[in-house]
């Protein structure tokens, strides 16, 4: 790979895969712009963080700018800065269970149209890289949540919102702007579909409210005294390394040019091993008794059982049956040669950390 000639803007460049991203990009001389909603505050942080992991930063730069703002908040100054970037990624979401349509819409739709519609004014991108989700994948799944790919403006997505939680359906509804909007200005894009994200592989390092994080708490604690689902149903799982691995790769490769890349490590298991291997690592019993999703659905509706159970119905919906089809992924890979992660081991670092952390 020859990334020397890439000027590189990154949106939620402060968030989990962000910084891990800008530290690849930093390792292989890419020059980076990361756009920060508070600068005061997330810049230092970021600095001290590559600064810990032994990355110089002088080809850093940050420029202070919010994707729900119009112009995205920036000066001509700042677009004058920018005019060189060519390579656009973005990590930014708004998660959280229980939110609004009006919140997550405004970050997870409405701030992916901005920031394409004036990145296109400003900026000649080469590659414009956007970070969705596994579930768009899951092609019967989105027709019985009333979304068809080929008539996708035709959906009603008040009612996708009211089925899936404001999260879900924002990501998704946010993916067809992406294409949309990239397509209008003439923007070469690529999509990385990640599945559920794991901890760095050699420090096993994620954040606090990573939905993995959570799960490893709340098997830490006890709380999860029955597994959700069957033993047939798994939460497919990709490292951060892995996954920046793919994202660098995929920026590059011109095969992937309007392309959209389900990224998980290709080995997978069920959800019932995941939770053994964490309880192995934390040496706490694992729970042994399934509960049926659909019996634990309704039953999480109600706001007060949810959070005295420390869960959400909308969590429920990423634990799945389908096998995924990496089929792309694999044979992209064999150009790449991204490393298949070792999931038992990187399972047991990321509890680790979790389990240091909390």
């Amino acid at each position: 790979m020859h990334t020397s000639n890439q000027t590189a803007l990154v949106v939620g460049a402060t968030g989990f895969i962000g910084k891990f991203l800008i530290a690849r990009l930093l390792r292989d001389n890419v020059q980076v712009f990361a756009l920060c909603r508070n600068i005061d505050q997330q810049a230092p942080q970021l600095q001290q963080w590559l600064t810990q992991q032994g990355i110089a930063h002088q080809q850093l730069n940050f420029i202070q700018g919010d994707i729900t703002q119009p112009n995205l908040g920036l000066s001509k100054q700042d677009w004058l800065q920018l005019k060189t970037v060519n390579y656009l990624y973005n990590t930014s979401a708004l998660f959280a269970w229980h939110l609004t349509m009006q919140q997550a819409k405004a970050v997870n739709v409405d701030g992916l149209e901005r920031l394409l519609d004036s990145v296109s004014k400003h900026c000649q991108l080469e590659r414009a890289v956007h970070l969705s989700g596994y579930m768009l994948t899951l092609d019967a799944h989105l027709q019985a949540a009333g979304i068809y790919r080929e008539r996708s403006e035709q959906t009603d997505w008040p009612q996708v919102y009211a089925r899936l939680g404001a999260y879900e359906a924002s990501k998704i509804q946010g993916y067809f702007t992406w294409v949309k909007h990239a397509d209008q200005h003439n923007i070469p894009w690529t999509v990385i579909h990640p599945a559920t994200v794991i901890g760095d592989e050699t420090t096993g390092e994620i954040p606090s409210h990573q939905p993995i994080a959570h799960l490893i708490r709340q098997v830490k604690q006890g709380k999860m005294t029955a597994i959700p689902g069957t033993r047939q149903h798994s939460l497919p799982l990709v490292s951060v390394t892995m996954l920046v691995d793919a994202i660098i790769h995929a920026a590059q490769d011109p095969s992937t040019h309007q392309q959209e890349i389900l990224v998980a490590n290709p080995e997978q298991v069920s959800f019932q091993e995941l939770i053994q291997m964490v309880a192995e690592h934390l040496q706490v019993n694992a729970p042994r008794h399934f509960i049926s999703l659909k019996l634990l659905q309704p039953i999480l509706k109600w706001r007060w059982l949810a959070r005295k159970l420390d869960m959400s119905a909308e969590m429920l919906n990423f634990l799945r049956t389908e096998q995924l089809d990496l089929e792309r992924f694999i044979a992209l890979n064999q150009h790449w040669n991204i490393p298949t992660t070792d999931i038992k081991s990187k399972i047991g670092k990321t509890a680790a950390w979790v389990s240091r952390s909390s």
